[in-house]
């Protein structure tokens, strides 16, 4: 929904910008006609019309026009019920009533039957799209097979060889089919992908005939009728501007004028009147309603005068390439100082934008957290929330400071919690800091059907993150607006990189494990597993698993790079089941830990050993008399760890190598390289798999140079899914000279880490600049390494034969074949 959201958003954009182009066209038409060539508007309005079907635009820095995007919803069926307002712990039984009293005047959220005007216009504006796509393709395909069915092969001889004279003439040598057509008045051409050129029953003069035939041929060899599915296309997608409909009708005369003017160039004297007859005699006979679809060599009235000027007209026209160049600028700009919704993190926009917002919020600033229906207020005036999020209730903890703030939401499917902008959260706290004077931290609690996320933000987060006390911001209008305009301009990519390039300041994966064992105090035993995206932000993933826990029951902790958010996983299988025991995968009941959690009793198997060790060595060292217990404990926790390894080494399948197979010399030597690299892994059993991604290879100098990213991932089996247990990806130049028919490695350099990054692909592909740019553009996708890595994993499927069925990438199962 929001991408509908969105390309809705852009096409209007587009649309409004487009449209003083349009109009400036149609009142200069006269003008124009008189100074530039027919064929010049053909290619104005053909390179129109393809710009308003793209929908991207190049967004000026400040946009002349503002178009805020509606913030209103529609209720399509019974609102959802009140939200619950818990009473403050400090509250006497006595002021309980009065406390129920105020609940009353708390907003109530949004309910599963409400839907935001933004959405009800984008769903407006698609079923307008389809219903004019639908009516274009209906009434065409009707109109078609209406006259196919009055028509009939030409049978005249004679007109069989004139028309094949004129198709060899414009250098046709397969034209469209010739029929002759009882319903029908005007020559025209019909069908896009078998065109048919029908003629009316009435006789035509030689002079007339050949008239039609190089009219409609010029039709069919420009393809007229595919230009026409284009501008038909262009209105149902613009079915709301007019003017998009008004330059349709421009267009079709345009085209007819065009082509008059094509079929006429270099023509003698004698072939013009011959041709205004045609024209004339055609307009006599009268027209019949055509479709969209079609071309016609008949004109109405109000075309007629135009075409006959057009023909008598033997004067010289410019061509006007300067004045096409400048059209076709405009037109790439079309939507430029146009901008719709909520500014993007390149706009810096107008303040007055954020003014009636800002208003609206600095109304509900209270200065307590225990006032519940001041707090209710507060949260009602928030923005809106990403599309599938809807409020259920708020807790409020003011027994002991710093004081809290609990607001639970739920969502309408998981796909919602990993993949909403994690943008909203830290506005939405960051807000709530600003707004309720005295609260030290907000929590927000998502529920999905499967799992739950929670985010925890809190007054001194705020305050190293926004360099200053949020609560002064709240302090007056101007204050509010700028800090909104900072807020909603900021995506989650923001909290970790500005224009690409990773901001100074960011937690290690070292620091990330102490903060957040701070966070959770010292009892909470953390192991971290990667590195893993929530909402767009970067996070550290770590697991908490008891040892009495289900693997379904555990706790995952995500915290963002920047620190300002963690997330808290509950039953973190769905999310997670690569990491987790299913047991569905090997037949068993899951009675048995996945690979990764073993890995994980291992680990705390040896810290557990550790730990014993060194208490029994410091007994000793203290001159003890009895160490039993302590030797108990090693004795315990070298059992375990010996279980443990026994029980992985019993799950683990030893995999082979894999071996790439290809004709392609460039290819064989990347791999062959690659194998010295990466074709070992860390862990015994597992298999490691590179996929490159080539993005140029030169012969320079004697030597070979090839430019690619790498995806190497080293995987495990666990029943029939592949895990990976560790990877990169890297960008890099290797080397090779020439060995016989084969290339021998030579060297590589690998892409430097931090702000060096790109300068440093730019300088070892020197001077290919085309193949860095595209090195750099394609690193922070997915799909071009992905599809590499599904093409590699089947082929080692097929040589191994190991029977795996999926293999595990981003948080997601993929079918191998």
């Amino acid at each position: 929904m929001n991408l509908l959201i969105r390309l809705a958003g852009n096409f209007a954009e587009i649309s409004i910008g487009a449209s003083a182009l349009i109009l400036a066209l149609l009142l200069a038409g006269r003008a124009v006609r008189k100074t530039y060539a027919a064929q010049w508007k053909y290619w104005v309005w053909l390179a129109l019309a393809v710009r308003l079907l793209v929908p991207v635009h190049f967004e000026a820095p400040s946009p002349v026009i503002a178009i805020p995007a509606p913030q209103q919803t529609f209720t399509l069926a019974a609102p959802a019920p009140q939200s619950a307002v818990s009473v403050p712990d400090t509250v006497s039984e006595k002021d309980r009533g009065a406390y129920r009293e105020k609940a009353e005047s708390v907003p109530q959220q949004e309910g599963a039957g409400e839907v935001p005007l933004g959405t009800l216009l984008a769903m407006t504006w698609a079923a307008g799209a389809a219903g004019c796509l639908l009516w274009t393709v209906s009434s065409s395909v009707f109109l078609r097979r209406r006259l196919l069915r009055w028509s009939k092969a030409e049978p005249d001889g004679e007109v069989l060889r004139l028309f094949r004279e004129e198709c060899a003439a414009a250098g046709i040598e397969k034209g469209p089919r010739l029929m002759r057509c009882k319903k029908e008045n005007s020559p025209m051409m019909i069908g896009l992908f078998h065109p048919a050129l029908l003629l009316p029953h009435d006789s035509f003069s030689v002079g007339e005939l050949r008239a039609v035939f190089r009219h409609e041929l010029t039709h069919f060899h420009r393809r007229d009728l595919w230009y026409k599915l284009l501008l038909a296309v262009v209105c149902a997608v613009h079915w709301f501007n007019p003017l998009v409909w008004l330059m349709a009708r421009e267009v079709n005369r345009d085209l007819e004028l065009s082509c008059d003017e094509v079929a006429l160039r270099g023509a003698k004297p004698a072939f013009r009147a011959e041709y205004g007859r045609a024209v004339l005699s055609v307009a006599q006979k009268g027209i019949l309603r055509r479709s969209v679809l079609s071309t016609c060599f008949g004109s109405g009235k109000k075309e007629l005068k135009r075409r006959l000027e057009m023909i008598l007209d033997t004067k010289k026209k410019r061509r006007g390439a300067a004045a096409l160049c400048i059209v076709l600028a405009l037109t790439a700009a079309c939507g430029a100082f146009i901008a719709y919704g909520t500014p993007s993190s390149g706009w810096k926009g107008n303040l007055a934008q954020q003014e009636p917002l800002a208003r609206k919020l600095l109304q509900t600033r209270t200065e307590y957290i225990g006032d519940a229906s001041a707090v209710g207020r507060v949260l009602g005036a928030l923005p809106p929330l990403p599309d599938g999020l809807s409020q259920k209730e708020m807790f409020l903890q003011t027994s002991a400071e710093p004081y809290g703030l609990t607001v639970s939401y739920t969502a309408r499917s998981d796909q919602t919690l990993s993949q909403a902008d994690l943008a909203w959260a830290y506005r939405n706290a960051m807000l709530l800091l600003s707004l309720i004077q005295n609260v030290g931290r907000v929590t927000f609690q998502v529920t999905g059907p499967d799992y739950e996320m929670t985010f925890t933000y809190t007054q001194e987060q705020a305050m190293k993150l926004e360099q200053t006390d949020v609560r002064m911001l709240s302090q007056g209008e101007s204050e509010m607006e700028k800090f909104l305009l900072e807020l909603n301009g900021r995506g989650a990519e923001d909290f970790t990189k500005i224009n690409g390039r990773e901001i100074s300041g960011l937690l290690t994966a070292d620091e990330a494990w102490t903060a957040l064992g701070k966070r959770l105090g010292a009892s909470v035993q953390l192991m971290i597993l990667r590195e893993q995206k929530f909402g767009g932000a970067d996070c550290y993933l770590f697991n908490q698993a008891e040892s009495n826990q289900s693997p379904r029951e555990n706790k995952r902790y995500a915290l963002s790079k920047d620190g300002s958010a963690l997330i808290t996983i509950e039953n973190s299988y769905p999310l997670m089941q690569n990491l987790e025991s299913a047991g569905a995968a090997s037949g068993s009941s899951g009675s048995k830990s996945g690979l990764s959690e073993l890995r994980e009793q291992i680990a705390r198997a040896q810290e557990t050993l550790k730990q014993a060790q060194a208490e029994l060595e410091d007994r000793t060292k203290s001159g003890a008399a009895d160490l039993s217990e302590q030797r108990k404990k090693v004795s315990e926790a070298e059992e375990a760890l010996k279980k443990a390894q026994e029980e992985f080494n019993d799950r683990q399948t030893m995999l082979p190598a894999y071996t790439h197979h290809t004709d392609d010399a460039v290819e064989s030597a990347v791999y062959q390289a690659l194998g010295t690299f990466y074709s070992e892994p860390y862990a015994s059993g597992n298999v490691v798999v590179s996929a490159p991604v080539i993005y140029g290879s030169f012969e320079e100098n004697g030597g070979l140079r090839v430019f690619a990213t790498v995806l190497s991932e080293e995987y495990e089996l666990d029943g029939d899914a592949l895990n990976p247990v560790s990877g990169s990806k890297m960008p890099m130049e290797l080397r090779f000279l020439k060995d016989g028919t084969s290339w021998k490695p030579d060297g590589h350099t690998y892409a430097k880490d931090g702000s060096y990054f790109a300068d440093s692909i730019r300088d070892f592909c020197a001077p290919h600049s085309g193949t860095a740019k595209k090195m750099l553009s394609d690193y922070g996708k997915n799909d071009p390494f992905l599809t590499q890595m599904k093409k590699n994993l089947q082929e080692y499927v097929a040589q191994s034969g190991i029977g795996a069925k999926y293999f595990h990438d981003g948080g997601q199962d993929y079918p191998i074949f």
